[in-house]
């Protein structure tokens, strides 16, 4: 079997070369393979023909190779399928080739600029050699990326080179295997490199044809969209003009928009110059139009954008209407807000005279008072009751996630972004109401950018560059003390004076009992308590207790008395243990309650009996004293405060004091 020896300068280059070698003679002939750079060479080679990789190798390894192998210095080319890499590449960028050798190096530079790379400022590096001059966009190596400098990242490795067309055919006739089947192979050869040659032809045939089918659906998204938009070159000749710009314009593609805008108006002067527009006004043939202007920069065209205010008007209105049937809309009227009291008739009133101004409100008021329907019954009673009402709570959402909410975002500006960007509530709620929940809860930085937005009425997104005008009134809700806040530093002064321009303050349920009555009433109502009958005793708890929760506490307990009631009667077994737990620790019950678990937790210490706050209960009911659990552990918590009993833990029962026995006497 013939022998052929290769030997290659790096490891990548013998990899390369022994693959490219066993395919093109299969089992007929034995390749044996070194690279230098895990090693130097110390066995002698004889009876073989030697491929070297470079004349340099000749020199290092001659003493080694016997009079009687035949040598072929290869000469390699570039492996097309790979170059494919190169084309994004701008001209005059700085490339940094990177190979083993310098000769290697500047050899492959020259095949990249005989190949049509010619447009590029090169420098040629190998370990060792001369330092890098100058800045670098691209580092490109025939598959030496271990050879690269440290410090560099952008990186374009195009393979390592094979041997090309002439030396193979060098190396058959050495090998003298020029019979039929390698006649047959070498033509297998060729066409392989011409159906590389193909694949890429045919590719970039895919890829033009998948172009024009993407400019084609791009001319149907341009000529679909309701502004107008035109794109000319720096001289005005039209490139681009969709049909509502043609229809405004009367022009075509072809026409000079410069020379004929300024027959028209000499105000269009402005699109003489290279500076962008935004938002241009000018009115033509009775309708107004708001021109932008774009400089696209290097590719040498201007884009023109063309909207009808009209239209844009009509468009915002039919927006408001969606945004209504999707539910940002108030639900509330002042007439909805359930009451009795003279305070709340003030507060209602007050509110009334508040929402016919456009300035910004706000509500402060306990956790629970109803400050959101006060809001939207706001919204309902002022001229914007047309446009949409929405509503964040600071306090339910992380600092990130609101200003994203309330500002919006622009395509790519943070990980997890949404493709297009999102729309902020400000902009939704343009022409209408936003209501801000718990404003005391803002961060700082959230405080800065509302503030902005109150002062210029302009809102920019997350990652946006450019200001969006809003037209907004905000509501905003609080139930902590804001000037406190303000005093302590914990709030912007400046924001709290822009936000406090009008007030109203909702008083907490226990100031207005009034309302107790006919709120509970609305809810069972509401909730399908129909011909439900409040006792005595089961009113005159709800009126006795101070509802911490306010509003929304009265509503849970009709909840709980609907799930829990077994008739149409609400009496105090069916009152939740919050309200039946409503005895001061202290112990000021009525003498008669006091007196009655005294004696009883005498009698049952002087029996050597244990008792607990259960049994206290059970028994309490043979009295008329009704006393629940709760009720029984404030008032024993308040006698033992006074040293009068001692609480045991566990079983261990409760026993009265020295002091408390004298009590009983």
């Amino acid at each position: 079997m013939k022998r052929l020896v290769l030997i290659s300068g790096s490891d990548a280059t013998r990899r390369a070369l022994v693959s490219q070698l066993e395919d093109l003679f299969e089992n007929r002939v034995e390749v044996e393979s070194y690279a230098l750079d895990n090693g130097p060479l110390t066995q002698s080679i004889g009876e073989a023909l030697v491929l070297l990789t470079s004349e340099l190798l000749l020199g290092q390894c001659s003493r080694l190779i016997d009079h009687t192998c035949q040598v072929v210095v290869a000469k390699r080319t570039l492996d097309f399928a790979n170059l494919d890499k190169l084309y994004a590449i701008k001209e005059n960028s700085s490339l940094l080739i990177v190979n083993d050798v310098p000769e290697t190096a500047v050899e492959l530079i020259e095949i990249l600029k005989k190949i049509g790379f010619d447009k590029y400022q090169y420098q040629s590096y190998c370990p060792g050699g001369a330092m890098v001059n100058g800045p670098i966009d691209f580092v490109i190596t025939p598959g030496e990326t271990a050879l690269v400098p440290e410090g560099y990242d952008r990186i374009i490795d195009i393979g390592s080179r094979i041997l090309d067309i002439a030396t193979i055919i060098e190396i058959v006739k050495k090998l003298e295997m020029f019979d039929v089947v390698i006649h047959e192979k070498i033509h297998l050869i060729s066409a392989k490199y011409i159906s590389k040659i193909i694949a890429l032809g045919k590719e970039l045939h895919l890829k033009h044809e998948r172009l024009k089918d993407l400019n084609g659906f791009l001319l149907k998204v341009i000529h679909g969209v309701d502004d107008g938009i035109v794109a000319y070159d720096k001289d005005g000749r039209i490139e681009l003009i969709n049909r509502i710009a043609s229809d405004i314009l009367c022009l075509g593609e072809g026409a000079n928009i410069i020379e004929e805008m300024w027959i028209k108006d000499k105000k269009l002067n402005a699109f003489l110059t290279e500076e962008s527009l935004d938002n241009y006004i000018l009115q033509m043939d009775n309708a107004t139009y708001l021109f932008s202007k774009i400089n696209s920069g290097s590719i040498g065209f201007m884009l023109l954008l063309i909207k009808n205010v009209r239209e844009r008007i009509n468009l915002e209105n039919r927006l408001k209407i969606e945004l209504k049937k999707q539910g940002y809309r108030a639900k509330y009227t002042f007439n909805d807000l359930v009451h009795r009291s003279k305070m709340m008739r003030d507060v209602i009133a007050k509110g009334r005279m508040l929402a016919e101004s456009e300035f910004s409100i706000l509500i402060y008021g306990e956790s629970g008072t109803g400050k959101e329907l006060f809001a939207s019954a706001v919204h309902n009673a002022s001229a914007r009751k047309d446009g949409p009402f929405l509503a964040v709570n600071f306090s339910a959402l992380p600092d990130e996630l609101i200003e994203s909410e309330l500002f919006g975002y622009e395509e790519g500006a943070f990980t997890g972004a949404k493709r297009g960007g999102r729309i902020g509530l400000f902009e939704l709620a343009n022409q209408g109401t936003l209501f801000l929940d718990e404003i005391g809860d803002t961060s700082p930085k959230i405080q800065s950018r509302l503030l902005r937005v109150l002062q210029e009425k302009e809102v920019l997104r997350v990652g946006g560059s450019k200001n969006i005008p809003v037209d907004v009134r905000v509501v905003a809700a609080t139930n902590k003390d804001l000037y406190a806040m303000v005093k302590a530093g914990t709030f912007r002064e400046d924001l709290y004076y822009r936000l406090k321009k009008l007030y109203v303050h909702i008083p907490p349920l226990r100031e207005r009992k009034d309302d107790i009555q006919p709120l509970f009433n609305h809810f069972l109502i509401q909730k399908n308590g129909f011909g439900m009958k409040l006792t005595d005793e089961a009113r005159n708890l709800l009126f006795e207790y101070g509802w911490p929760g306010n509003v929304r506490e009265l509503e849970n307990n009709v909840e709980y008395i609907l799930a829990v009631r077994k008739g149409d009667c609400i009496d105090r077994s069916v009152l939740s243990e919050d309200l039946l737990d409503q005895v001061p620790p202290s112990g000021n019950h009525d003498d008669s309650a006091v007196l009655f678990l005294l004696k009883t937790i005498g009698e049952f210490n002087a029996s050597g009996r244990l008792i607990g706050r259960k049994k206290l209960s059970e028994l309490s009911s043979s009295v008329q004293l009704d006393l629940s659990e709760h009720q029984v552990r404030r008032i024993l918590e308040g006698l033992s405060e006074k040293g009068l009993l001692r609480m045991g833990k566990g079983r261990a029962g409760l026993w009265l004091t020295q002091t408390g026995r004298v009590s009983v006497v």
